[in-house]
């Protein structure tokens, strides 16, 4: 099944135009089409073409009578040049009336391609209106000529011709209404089962290509996968390009989808049962792939390899490289699905299963199901939370590993149960990010913490810092310098006393927008850390180019360093080098003295941990503030 690219014009504007001046063409009455005055030339023209002198004298007499400008002709000189000057609305000729070539005139001017007129031929016997009738006379005349009756047939045979025209012009009306209709129609179904921003079928009709591959592969007993294809993050993409490039990327993606489809196969693999391909534009940045095949070959693991190298390749969109992590899930019929929708949803569950691990590949399983269900109720369950203010923020001290004097609170969002259990930021965050209510969820710590900070303040109690985590999806957003500004000015609170944690998974990728951020908020005068360091997989070397004025070494190292010299070293080595770039390093996860001992022997700038205290309530808080006095 090839996919094609159709022509999307505007049907409602030339096709419409068109088709309506072809409709009123067809709207001829009844009464339009009698032989009345209303019908005929406003002056009628006949030419005549005798040299019968009763005829001569008469004839011109009588179609005057009736209306006719008469044109007599007595020779056969010119004729062509007399024809197309008079542009007569009808041709009166004597069978004798010979051309300059001795042909009968009548028969000259029934086969010429440029006369229109009609002939009447007056024969002066039986044998001449035999060979007029042969030749395609219009009508005739028999001999002997009652010119009053010659001019009123004349005046007729002029309005039939009339009726004949117009009938002619409504035919071909109605062939082009037909034509524009049926056109119309073809494009109108290429709307409804064709994306316009791909060119691709559409989910609706892609629908419908599943069914057929199923009925299909019942018959022949081959081998049916649906993929889905989306991208992890997409919506940063949206976020930071804006719509209009992130529709020409999608525009992109399909053309490398169709080039995929076209791929080279082994000769010898197709040869072991046919092999069908289509894609289609599921909705926003997901696509679907429908591949029939015989299932004894690779095929399915060569569209796999081939669908992940391929749209994970970085994509130039308007002089800017976009990188891309595809995240692919299929489901196989009858295996896995007996229902061309129940298909399409299973390999939709797969792909975000594959993109809650970061990308990817994965096949449907059960456990599919369960996490898409289990993602979409604690969607639900988290717009509920902040509609009914469910949310709370805890606040955990950053101490001094010197003097272990309070320098700061790090703000943590928790979201407290009725059976009075927590559900952990580990299991909300990714669907947070996923379905877009990060933005919301980062305002909502961002301003809660600056407004408990402007609280205290005006209580007496001063904290020298407030430390707000930031994911990536608010980093990539337009307006975020914008909101950290409104929220600093809104509490009076000065730019170097809020600090923003970034995850390294979040920095330290290059991502020239981030960087830009990074700079931008810095300009700002607010002081940026680098959390869970030690943890990702990005290259170190970005470090030195983000502003930053922190480093966070993640819990895992800090709890194994007593018991394994490999963290200890870590640690040691994290440590030395941020001092040695002039950055503060603090520990997090502390929980022992011993911990302690160690990162003082290490000179570790600051700590926080349980060993100080778990995250508390801004009341509870105000004990670490008092000491603070």
């Amino acid at each position: 099944m090839k996919s094609y690219r159709p022509d999307f014009d505007d049907v409602a504007t030339s096709d419409e135009g068109d088709l309506t001046q072809s409709l009123r063409r067809l709207v001829v009455s009844d009464e339009d089409m009698q032989p009345t005055e209303d019908l005929q030339p406003t002056a009628m023209t006949a030419l005549l073409f005798c040299r019968d002198a009763s005829a001569r004298k008469w004839g011109p007499r009588w179609l005057t009578q009736f209306g006719f400008e008469t044109i007599l002709r007595t020779d056969a000189n010119d004729i062509a040049s007399h024809i197309r000057t008079s542009d007569a609305d009808v041709i009166l000729v004597e069978a004798g009336f010979r051309d300059e070539d001795g042909t009968p005139l009548y028969g000259s001017l029934i086969n010429a391609v440029d006369v229109s007129a009609p002939i009447l031929v007056l024969c002066p016997s039986t044998k001449d209106v035999s060979a007029a009738l042969d030749a395609g006379a219009f009508d005739v005349v028999r001999k002997p000529y009652e010119w009053r009756l010659i001019a009123a047939r004349t005046k007729r045979v002029v309005q039939a011709h009339l009726v004949n025209r117009e009938l002619d012009n409504a035919k071909v009306a109605a062939s082009q209404a037909i034509d524009l209709a049926d056109s119309a129609r073809q494009r109108l179904r290429s709307r409804e089962s064709f994306e316009p921003l791909t060119g691709l079928p559409n989910k609706s009709r892609f629908g419908d290509l599943i069914k057929r591959g199923m009925n299909a592969v019942t018959r022949d007993g081959n081998v049916l996968a649906v993929f889905v294809i989306g991208f992890a993050r997409f919506r940063l993409v949206i976020e930071a390009m804006g719509q209009e490039r992130a529709d020409l990327l999608l525009t992109e993606i399909g053309y490398k989808l169709n080039a995929c489809l076209k791929g080279p196969r082994d000769p010898a693999e197709g040869a072991k049962g046919l092999w069908t391909a289509a894609a289609a534009s599921l909705d926003g940045p997901r696509f679907g792939v429908m591949l029939t095949c015989s299932g004894q070959g690779n095929d399915l693991a060569d569209m796999q390899q081939r669908l992940l190298s391929t749209l994970s390749q970085p994509v130039q969109v308007a002089s800017q490289i976009v990188h891309l992590s595809a995240c692919v899930g299929v489901a196989l019929y009858p295996q896995d699905a007996d229902e061309a929708g129940r298909l399409l949803q299973r390999a939709e569950n797969a792909m975000r299963d594959a993109q809650s691990h970061g990308g990817g590949f994965r096949h449907y399983c059960e456990q599919s199901d369960a996490a898409a269900a289990g993602k979409l109720r604690m969607e639900h369950m988290l717009h509920e939370a902040l509609d009914n203010d469910e949310l709370h923020i805890a606040y955990q001290p950053i101490s001094d590993t010197a003097t272990g004097r309070l320098v700061g609170a790090e703000a943590l969002l928790r979201w407290p149960q009725g059976d009075g259990s927590f559900i952990s930021p580990s299991e909300f965050a990714p669907v947070a990010e996923e379905s877009g209510l990060m933005i919301r969820l980062g305002k909502f710590v961002l301003d809660g913490a600056c407004r408990q900070f402007d609280e205290w303040r005006r209580a007496g109690t001063t904290l020298p810092r407030m430390c707000v985590n930031v994911s990536k999806v608010q980093l990539t957003s337009s307006d975020f310098v914008k909101t950290v500004a409104e929220v600093l000015e809104r509490y009076g609170m000065d730019a170097t006393s809020l600090e923003l944690e970034i995850s390294e998974r979040g920095v330290l990728s290059g991502a020239q927008d981030i960087i830009d951020r990074l700079h931008e908020l810095r300009a700002l005068g607010v002081r940026l850390s680098i959390d869970d360091f030690g943890t990702g997989d990005s290259a170190i070397v970005y470090l030195k180019e983000l502003p930053v004025d922190c480093l966070k070494i993640d819990r895992s190292y800090i709890g194994g360093m007593i018991d394994d010299k490999k963290d200890a070293a870590i640690v040691s080595a994290m440590v030395t080098l941020g001092q040695r770039m002039d950055l503060t390093v603090i520990a997090e996860g502390v929980e022992t003295e011993e911990q302690l001992s160690l990162l003082r022997q290490l000179d570790c700038d600051l700590f926080q941990g349980f060993i100080v205290s778990r995250p508390v309530p801004a009341d509870k808080f105000m004990v670490f503030l008092e000491n603070l006095a």
